[in-house]
C-alpha cells in the first residue's frame, strides 16, 4: 500500500478564480484553458472544455493518476486523469455554497479554497477542503469543508459539505491514515473558539465505505492508538492503562493497569511504548509515593494481556 502524504497544503484558489482573461490563441488551437503548459504537459485529453479553467495539478496517486483543480462556470471542478491524460472522471461542484454561517448567526462570503488534507489511503484519493472568507485562513474563523473521495478502483468522486463554526458542534476532518491494509481511519475533531482540537472521534471505514467502528480518541496523552487486527484495537495512554478494545462496539477485551504492584505515584511518564508482531514493550519511569524512582520496561502479549 503506497500512501501519498501532503502535511497542511495550502494552495489557495479563488472559488470565483477566473479573474485573469484567458490569453487569446489562434484559432486552430482553441481557446486557452488557463494552463495550458499544464494541460500540455500532462497531455489532458478534456471532454467538456466550456467554461473552464484548469489551475492547477493537485495530487499524483500511486498509479500515476493525475487530480487537477480548475473552475467551470466559475464553480470550483476537479479532475481525475490516468498517466497518458485520458479523462476518467470530472466533477463541478455546484453545489459549494456561497457563503459561510458565523457564531452570531450571520453570514460572511466564501472568498478562498484551502487544501488541509490530500492523501491517497487503501485505493482511495481524500481530499479536504476549506472554503473561507479571509487568505489570512486564521484558525479561529469559520469555514466550510468540503471532504471529498476519489475511488481509484471506479473512479467515482463523491463528497460532502461541513459548516464549522469554532467552539460549536460541528467536526472537521483532521486527520486521515490507514488503520489496516483494507480499513481507513477518518479523524474528526471540534475546536473551541481559538481554533483548538478539544474531542476528536476516529471512525473506521472499509473499502467500500461502510462504517465499522469508531471510538473517541482519548484527551490525555496518547502514547498509541493502533489497530491490532481488523476487530479489535489498543490503546496505551498517560494514566499508565494499556487496553485492547473491540472496535465494533468498544468493549474491553483485556485492561492492564501497568501500576498494579507500584502503587500511587507522585509523577511518571511512558518513554517509549514498541509495538511488535506479537507483544508490547512500554517502557515507563515514575516516582512512588515514597520518592523513589522507578524505571520498567514490561513486555505484554498482545493477544492475551498477560506480561511475558
Amino acid at each position: 500500500m503506497k500512501i501519498h502524504l501532503t502535511l497542511f497544503v495550502i494552495i489557495c484558489l479563488a472559488i470565483a478564480g477566473c479573474s485573469k482573461n484567458p490569453v487569446e490563441k489562434d484559432p486552430d488551437t482553441g481557446p486557452s484553458l488557463g494552463n495550458d503548459s499544464l494541460v500540455s504537459r500532462l497531455k489532458l485529453k478534456i471532454t467538456d472544455k466550456q467554461n473552464l479553467i484548469i489551475k492547477v495539478l493537485v495530487f499524483k496517486d500511486s498509479k500515476g493518476n493525475n487530480v487537477i483543480a480548475g473552475a467551470k462556470d466559475k464553480k470550483y471542478w476537479i479532475g481525475y486523469f490516468d498517466a497518458s491524460g485520458n479523462q476518467l472522471k470530472v466533477q463541478t461542484y455546484t453545489q459549494d455554497p456561497t457563503e459561510i454561517p458565523t457564531a452570531s448567526g450571520s453570514k460572511v462570503p466564501v472568498g478562498y479554497n484551502f487544501y488541509t488534507r490530500i492523501k491517497e489511503v487503501n485505493k482511495a484519493i481524500y481530499i479536504a477542503r476549506q472554503m473561507r472568507e479571509s487568505q489570512i485562513n486564521n484558525p479561529s474563523d469559520p469555514f466550510i469543508e468540503d471532504f471529498t473521495k476519489i475511488d481509484m478502483s471506479t473512479s467515482t468522486i463523491t463528497n460532502s459539505y461541513t459548516a464549522v463554526i469554532p467552539g460549536k458542534a460541528e467536526p472537521y476532518t483532521s486527520e486521515i491514515l490507514p488503520w489496516t491494509t483494507n480499513l481507513t481511519q477518518i479523524t474528526k475533531s471540534k475546536i473551541n473558539t481559538a481554533g483548538n482540537i478539544v474531542s476528536s472521534i476516529n471512525s473506521i471505514y472499509n473499502e467500500q465505505g461502510t462504517l465499522v467502528g469508531s471510538f473517541p480518541s482519548p484527551r490525555d496523552l496518547k502514547y498509541a492508538e493502533k489497530a491490532l487486527s481488523a476487530s479489535e484495537y489498543i490503546l496505551v495512554t498517560s494514566d499508565f492503562h494499556f487496553t485492547c478494545k473491540r472496535l465494533a462496539d468498544n468493549s474491553i477485551k483485556y485492561d492492564v493497569d501497568l501500576l498494579e504492584k507500584i502503587g500511587t505515584i507522585r509523577s511518571g511518564v511512558i518513554n517509549e511504548v514498541k509495538i511488535n508482531s506479537n507483544s508490547i514493550e512500554i517502557d515507563y519511569s515514575v516516582i512512588n509515593q515514597n520518592g523513589v524512582s522507578i524505571n520498567a520496561r514490561p513486555e505484554i502479549n498482545l493477544t492475551t494481556g498477560e506480561e511475558l
